[in-house]
């Protein structure tokens, strides 16, 4: 603001005491007795930071410093809006706000009425060093040479003279280079203890990744360190986001911006990449795209790859399962040999140890309970083994001879009038018998195979495929199933800390899914109803760290990056 200040002595003659005007540029206007203030006063009573007149709200405002008295239209004040025409008393300095002339904001009349001669002032107080008899240049130097003393030569010589340390830095008396830590080391390297040159190897040098991948020497790094890809982190140090010596003690930096530097960018960084644009989760991220299991070309035994959905596209699953979560979660439950059977979630879907994922499913534990592998109803023996197509087989084979010998007279021959004695089973049967035992087992089992393969129970669930020109057992293929365990491999989540939510709050679809090839994955919009970004209040502020680690699995060691990147240099 503009003060136009007019100054005059009170009680003068005319001539004898001309007013004084000054114009001041400055933001607040100070006033006391020291030399520094905007407006000097001589006043014995007036302390040296008096009182200050500054701007408020489109008004002025005074304000008393310290012990200051300040009155204001004949009241005591601490505080006080001035006007037009308002009276200030400081000490015997009277001050009167006046209506500001064109070009000026404040107009400010001072009358000083003197309460000591002139002559008496300088004797009762000493406004400079010199007046003191203090010399300012040897109490300077005698200053700055007893900082270095105490607390750059010791540091110093511990730090420079590797016999001196244990002495220095074990004697708590004495200044060490510990005065220069700015905070405790995080509880995961306090094993090192005082040895500073552990990391530090030069003084006042930056610690280098060298002597972070002299102990984390497993620590992967974030791209590929055999490609190109290595050089955009040629600026990057370790200490950049794992800062130590900090209070609190945190070793890993959570800011996002550690990210969005360049992830932000991407496409000035790589113009061929295929990451999208990323820089606030709330406002600028961009849709999941899930990573499932597909079935890599028809040989055997199945390989199976990981393979990420396409953007844009509608992800499928291809599992070789035939399921319907709609059938399974009908209001009214579900047939079982016990009734119908209200279902949930947590019957079949429950977490891990690590509360992460969730546990595989099991046919034994999760569907025998409903789903019976007997081919005959009313034989408990009878149960088919689950998994293995040839164990079936070999299951129905056994089962039909045990039933071609047990039986009095060959189901085959029923009607021949050679009947097996009793006891005769334990005769030695003649090859020609043994073929007929043979074939007709084989004829039974393929008969009830077909049956479990092309009717029901196997087919209920499982995709099973002729094979051409076979024949026997041979001629039926059921396609192996394997169900996406990791959908976001490259996602920190844990089913554990989510669940005080129902299942259904992000797996909403679950209950009309008729189809096993339905992903059923949220999308990021139902992450945004409780997880936001910088700017997003009221929801759970989301850092890129909550989800995702900079340290990749099977990129390579973080030490072979830094070579990579000086042979690009």
């Amino acid at each position: 603001m503009q003060v136009h200040l007019l100054i005059s002595r009170a009680g003068g003659q005319a001539g004898n005491s001309p007013a004084r005007e000054y114009v001041l540029e400055t933001r607040q206007l100070t006033i006391g007795r020291d030399s520094l203030q905007d407006l000097q006063l001589s006043d014995p009573q007036v302390k040296p930071q008096h009182a200050v007149i500054r701007p408020h709200a489109g008004r002025l405002r005074i304000e008393r410093c310290t012990h200051g008295r300040v009155r204001v239209n004949g009241v005591w004040r601490s505080v006080a809006i001035l006007v037009e025409g308002d009276t200030i008393q400081i000490g015997a300095t009277t001050i009167v706000v006046r209506r500001a002339r064109r070009g000026a904001s404040v107009q400010l009349e001072v009358i000083e009425s003197p309460a000591a001669s002139e002559a008496e002032l300088p004797a009762l107080y000493a406004l400079s060093l010199r007046e003191t008899g203090i010399s300012a240049r040897f109490w300077s130097w005698l200053l700055v040479l007893g900082v270095i003393a105490v607390f750059l030569i010791p540091a110093l010589a511990a730090s420079m003279y590797p016999p001196a340390r244990p002495v220095l830095r074990s004697n708590a008396l004495v200044p060490s280079d510990r005065l220069w830590q700015s905070g405790p080391l995080h509880p995961s390297h306090q094993f090192i203890g005082g040895n500073c040159n552990a990391c530090h190897l030069a003084p006042f040098q930056r610690v280098g990744d060298a002597q972070c991948t002299a102990c984390h020497k497993n620590v992967q790094h974030h791209v590929d360190v055999h490609t190109a890809d290595v050089a955009l982190f040629k600026q990057n140090r370790c200490g950049d986001c794992h800062v130590e010596h900090e209070r609190p003690s945190v070793l890993i930096q959570r800011d996002s911006r550690l990210c969005t530097d360049c992830h932000g960018h991407l496409k000035e960084l790589k113009p061929n990449t295929e990451l999208a644009r990323v820089t606030d989760f709330g406002s600028d991220h961009p849709d999941f795209r899930p990573t499932m299991l597909e079935r890599a070309g028809s040989s055997a035994p199945a390989q199976w790859q990981a393979v990420r959905a396409p953007r844009g596209v509608r992800a499928e699953e291809h599992s070789n399962l035939i399921f319907s979560h709609a059938e399974h979660l009908k209001p009214k439950g579900v047939k079982s040999p016990n009734g119908y059977e209200v279902l949930k979630c947590q019957d079949c879907h429950q977490p891990n140890a690590g509360g992460r994922q969730m546990q595989p499913l099991r046919m034994e534990a999760h569907c025998a309970r409903c789903h019976s592998l007997l081919f005959d109803e009313h034989d408990p023996s009878t149960a088919v083994p689950h998994g293995d197509l040839k164990r079936v087989f070999d299951t129905l084979q056994g089962h039909f001879i045990r039933t071609y010998l047990d039986s009095p007279s060959p189901p085959d021959q029923r009607a021949a009038s050679a009947a097996r004695r009793p006891g005769g089973e334990a005769e030695v049967m003649t090859r020609d018998q043994q073929r007929r035992a043979r074939d007709w087992a084989d004829r039974q089992s393929l008969l009830i195979a077909r049956e479990l393969l092309e009717k029901r129970v196997c087919v209920e669930c499982h995709r099973v495929t002729s094979v051409p020109a076979a024949t026997g057992f041979e001629q039926w293929r059921v396609e192996p199933v394997r169900i996406t365990q990791d959908w976001m491999p490259l996602a920190n989540f844990s089913h554990a800390s989510h669940a005080t939510s129902a299942c259904t709050t992000c797996h909403a679809k679950a209950a009309a899914s008729k189809t096993s090839a339905d992903v059923l994955m949220p999308s990021i919009r139902d992450c945004r109803e409780c997880h936001g970004g910088s700017t997003d209040t009221g929801k759970l502020a989301s850092d890129c760290g909550m989800c995702h680690t900079f340290h990749l699995p099977g990129r390579g060691l973080f030490e072979t990056g830094l070579q990579h990147t000086k042979q690009h240099r």
